[in-house]
């Protein structure tokens, strides 16, 4: 049984411990420069030494090595050390030569007097070649080890423009801890050395899910009691409102009642301004220039905002709105103040984002002083996120339905055109001679038996294809001319008829092999059924440029009755109409299947084009 997870420690880049083996991944220039200098001052305070080992950023080897001359009282805290030095000393990458080095430079370190090292490792020397790539993981395991039996602190740099994805995020399972948005946490998808990486990986990944999960159940169920709690609040704020009203009546009967009523009021005032404060709801208030006069602490959270950084603003620039919408907002905070419930408009965020914000104004009927209009509103930007996610996995299974109506519509046409055909011979070969074959009832039952075939295996064709559609499409590179090739080669020896097949060497494609495979069966079979009849038959294979995207085609110089690709799958009345109907549906759900296309380019008389992309 797995252990339960730890759960995410995040701190300050700076704040590092000894034996933390950190991944920064980065794309900008100034992202790293900033993050590895606050690392390196850091350290520097409290007394550590800074070793950085470059591979690539010269901008920031060049910006330490000004570092260095101007504190040279510091003499030894901030080493630099170049790549020829380093990584490649001797031109090839050594692991055991490197670990070596960082070994004597922790020792060296302790013998100087300094409480620790921080070693940043520039890993772009491992781009040099692919040898240097395959070494990289084996040392990045290594390095887990070697930051764990010394007193020091890793920071591994990688630039997402050099390196794959896919090889970024197996070198992220390798380091126990992570720097993201300049914060460093721990790594819920790290693969301790020793541990089966595969298994490890999954466990780490379904941990992370079912947290996920947890949290987003949690977060609904906190919206449910904020508001709640909010709209108790509303009626307690009214309530209390009203009953000031009542207090100010009574207080106009003396001098001394006005004054107590006023102590009382003036206290009301600020315990209204506490709640409004810590309301968990945005909370704005726009004085008679529609400028910010207050607002309250989850307004701050929610942008970003320090208070007096926007105090003052105009309406309009810190609502998010264009157009109509401008207009709307401030038609919305008249002078006598506004009333309205849940309109929503984006606020924008210190970082440019915007939040869209479901917003409440009942300034007219609970005036307060010195604000004309003043707003409350709930974060509803997740809700709109996962409405939009679930409209377009809606939109996805209806496209899919829609599809799979498509076949079964297509399966019941042939099916039925076919069976219609059998029942009429049935019934021609009854009104001749029962009791002797002649010459038209063998003709008759050979019509039967071939019809029967044809049926049999667009029937197959169609089983083969729900078949794998029942599973996961295996995406793999496909040599759609080797495959044509054989499909061919068959066709030839099973019908004895000469067609000269022109087929164009080196088309591959990426997709599902056996799909491909059906499909290519299907297009390649119409085409031989359509060119029976014809003198010098000729069926071709190859790719083409059309509207500057390489599509692949099969053609032939069969005739066509309509150049409709809607018609061909519609089915037809001749004794190949029906079979390729389903040949067509089969050829139309694969390609939709690998996010593809097909089209026809037929001209009735004179042959036909299919061309499709995948």
């Amino acid at each position: 049984m797995e252990e339960e997870k730890p759960s995410v420690e995040i701190a300050d880049i700076g704040i590092v411990n000894s034996h933390d083996h950190l991944c920064l991944l980065y794309q900008e220039e100034t992202e790293v420069l900033n993050l590895v200098l606050h690392f390196i001052q850091k350290g520097v305070a409290i007394g550590e030494r800074c070793v950085y080992l470059n591979a690539a950023q010269q901008k920031l080897e060049r910006l330490l090595q000004n570092v260095v001359e101007v504190q040279k009282q510091d003499s030894g805290a901030l080493v630099l050390l170049p790549v020829k030095q380093t990584w490649l000393r001797g031109g090839t990458f050594r692991q055991e030569r490197v670990l070596e080095l960082l070994r004597n430079i922790c020792a060296g370190a302790a013998a100087e007097g300094f409480s620790g090292t921080r070693i940043i490792c520039d890993m772009a020397w491992a781009v040099k070649d692919a040898k240097s790539l395959e070494l990289l993981n084996r040392f990045e395991r290594d390095l887990t080890s070697f930051a764990a039996e010394h007193d020091t602190a890793l920071l591994c740099l990688y630039d997402r423009r050099l390196f794959s994805p896919e090889l970024l995020l197996e070198l992220a399972r390798i380091h126990p801890g992570v720097v993201s948005g300049g914060r460093v946490c721990g790594n819920p998808l790290f693969i301790p050395p020793g541990a089966q990486p595969r298994k490890k990986a999954a466990v780490c990944e379904l941990d992370v899910f079912l947290a996920a999960s947890q949290r987003i159940t949690m977060v609904e169920a906190e919206t449910e009691r904020l508001k709640q709690e909010l709209e108790q609040a509303y009626a307690a704020l009214a309530r209390k409102i009203y009953e000031n009203w009542q207090e100010e009546d009574t207080l106009r009967a003396s001098e001394q009642e006005i004054h107590e009523k006023d102590e009382a009021l003036l206290a009301n005032r600020r315990r209204l301004q506490t709640i409004l404060q810590h309301l968990p709801a945005v909370m704005m208030a726009f004085d008679n220039a529609d400028r910010l006069a207050a607002c309250n602490h989850e307004f701050e959270r929610v942008t970003g905002y320090r208070g007096e950084e926007v105090m003052g603003k105009p309406m309009l620039e810190l609502l998010q709105v264009d157009g109509a919408l401008r207009e709307d907002v401030v038609s919305a905070h008249p002078p006598q103040g506004g009333d309205y419930r849940g309109r929503e408009w984006n606020l924008r965020c210190r970082d440019g984002s915007p939040k869209l914000i479901s917003w409440s104004n009942i300034s007219r009927y609970v005036p307060i002083t010195g604000w004309v209009n003043w707003i409350i509103g709930l974060d509803v930007t997740p809700r709109v996120q996962a409405e939009n996610g679930l409209r377009a996995l809606k939109g996805e299974l209806e496209a899919r339905t829609a599809e799979l109506e498509a076949i079964g519509q297509a399966v019941s046409q042939d099916l039925g055109a076919r069976l219609a055909r059998i029942s009429g011979d049935c019934g021609r070969l009854q009104k001749l001679n029962k009791s002797q074959l002649d010459p038209p009832c063998r003709e008759l039952l050979e019509d039967i038996g071939a019809a029967a075939r044809e049926l049999s295996g667009a029937v197959a064709a169609l089983e083969r294809m729900t078949a794998l559609t029942a599973a996961e499409l295996q995406p793999v590179e496909v040599d759609l001319s080797a495959m044509a090739s054989e499909i061919a080669a068959q066709l030839s020896d099973h019908a004895q008829r000469p067609v000269d097949f022109r087929i164009e060497d080196g088309v591959t494609v990426t997709g599902d092999k056996d799909m491909l495979r059906l499909a290519m069966e299907q297009l390649l079979e119409n085409a031989w059924h359509c060119t029976i009849g014809v003198k010098h038959p000729v069926i071709k294979f190859g790719t083409a440029q059309v509207e500057g995207e390489r599509s692949c085609y099969v053609s032939d110089n069969g005739p066509r009755l309509s150049a409709s690709l809607c018609e061909a799958t519609g089915g037809g009345s001749g004794p190949e109409g029906s079979c390729r109907g389903i040949g067509f549906a089969t050829v139309q759900r694969i390609i939709n299947l690998h996010r593809g296309r097909i089209w026809s380019a037929e001209q009735a008389g004179k042959g036909g084009t299919l061309y499709f992309q995948v």
